[in-house]
């Protein structure tokens, strides 16, 4: 994944759409901040009554959230800096997250969020963007890490950032927990421009990449093409949030 900046209002966006209403129908979002207002009309389609129930709202904002964030965090860069702004917001909100993340990063302090890091393993370190058995590793330790937190406390749902999102299916297809996927891009695509010689694998991960697309309650693609990429999938409800750059 190549890093980028994004807009401060984009990730604002980005929280506010997983959190403002109950989702039935979620309409006319607004959120202050001290130099932003933002106007979202935006709506999804009928939920079950089960899912209506697990968004259900309590004071200002949602019980517990679970947030994988597969990414070195804090490091300041493109995908890690957009993390910390949704994580902002969610704290402003006065929601409870838990963030599980890589054993590489600064910490970060945020009230109402807790940071959980993967184990540091020999010879993982300097993790970049992009595939890499590096990440694969630490990819595993974050799903048994994820496994046993939502054992052990109740979330209302799962914030997935980008090859997360396979972990977040699982504990949807185990626990029924439901989750948001914030696709930056095509993880299958990814792998053949970067490993062209990995084309079975990047067809398997592609049909994975479609159940995980079908699954979730909403996707947040990043750009126009990507959104067009997955319709086949049939996802339930694709926003397109674009990434503008946090300069000038």
């Amino acid at each position: 994944m190549q890093a980028r900046n994004f807009s401060l209002l984009t990730i604002v966006a980005r929280a506010n759409l997983c959190l403002n209403s109950d989702l039935g129908w979620l309409e006319s979002m607004y959120l202050r901040r001290r130099t932003s207002k933002i106007n979202w009309n935006l709506s999804y389609g009928s939920r079950s009554s089960t899912t209506k129930a697990r968004f259900n709202r309590t004071g200002s904002g949602l019980k517990q959230i679970l947030f994988l964030a597969p990414q070195p965090f804090y490091q300041d860069r493109g995908t890690p800096i957009a993390v910390n702004l949704m994580l902002k917001v969610y704290s402003e909100r006065g929601d409870v997250l838990d963030v599980i993340t890589y054993h590489e990063g600064e910490d970060v302090t945020h009230p109402n969020i807790q940071l959980i890091r993967t184990p540091s393993v020999p010879l993982i370190s300097n993790i970049r963007p992009g595939f890499s058995w590096k990440k694969l590793v630490c990819d595993t330790c974050m799903f048994f890490q994820a496994l046993h937190l939502v054992t052990t406390r109740k979330y209302q749902f799962v914030h997935a950032v980008e090859e997360s999102v396979f972990i977040a299916l699982v504990l949807k297809l185990l626990f029924g927990i439901p989750y948001l996927y914030d696709m930056d891009s095509s993880l299958s695509q990814q792998i053949v421009e970067q490993y062209p010689k990995l084309t079975f694998v990047s067809r398997v991960l592609g049909f994975l990449e479609g159940i995980a697309v079908k699954q979730a309650e909403v996707v947040i693609p990043v750009c126009d093409r990507l959104a067009e990429d997955i319709r086949h999938h049939n996802p339930r409800k694709v926003v397109v949030l674009p990434d503008v750059s946090l300069v000038g």
